[in-house]
């Protein structure tokens, strides 16, 4: 967390530290990342940044948590008439949000391609609880009363979740590190494998009647 100085400073010179640490951190990586640069983009002294972040990990894990929960306070919330609109609205966000910051997606895809790393496997577990969290939520969203007895949105989306995750595993290494032309023909295997999922989960796994 940064300190009270840092959340003190006006909106507008807090985001132009943000912004200086997240260009620094997405272009570099954590461990090639100079501060040295980062004071120089943000226009303060080194001094002065460690007065507001302890050290570089507490202002890279900041930047990150920053990042996400950009993305995640922008997700949809309206209704959703099923599961299926609900996945392709978020899948169209998340396509749209990338554009729009390619600086984050550089930086997350770059922790996400690393999980061993010491500190970004610290941004994994926070980023896993946020979405987690994110996921709850959203759950007001999605129509009710169509689910059979005992099954809640709840379990859905954890189910969801535990899918996305394999997914991404599965075709994290064929995803590019940077935003460019090519980055939504990048991520159609994933997508289209998610929809084959989703239609099992919808239709089972049998022809005609569901069998023991």
């Amino acid at each position: 967390m940064p300190s009270p100085q840092f959340l003190q400073l006006p909106a507008e010179k807090q985001q132009e530290i943000i912004e200086a640490s997240l260009a620094e951190f997405a272009e570099q990586g954590y461990d090639l990342a100079s501060t040295n640069r980062i004071v120089q983009r943000a226009g303060i002294s080194k001094g002065v940044l460690f007065k507001y972040f302890r050290d570089k990990e507490a202002l890279f894990l900041y930047i990150c948590e920053v990042t996400m929960r950009d993305y995640l306070d922008t997700m949809p919330r309206e209704p959703a008439d099923s599961l299926l609109t609900f996945i392709q609205r978020t899948t169209v966000h998340k396509m749209q949000f990338m554009r729009q910051s390619p600086l984050t997606y550089r930086l997350l895809i770059r922790v996400t391609k690393e999980p061993r790393h010491p500190v970004y496997a610290k941004v994994l577990e926070t980023q896993h609880q946020m979405v987690h969290d994110m996921g709850r939520m959203l759950e007001t969203t999605l129509p009710q009363g169509q689910l059979r007895p005992g099954v809640t949105w709840r379990h859905v989306v954890e189910l969801m979740s535990w899918l996305a995750a394999g997914l991404q595993e599965k075709f994290l290494d064929g995803l590019p590190d940077v935003v460019d032309e090519n980055l939504e023909q990048a991520y159609q295997p994933m997508i289209a494998e998610l929809e084959i999922l989703l239609d099992i989960l919808k239709h089972g796994i049998y022809k005609g009647e569901s069998k023991q």
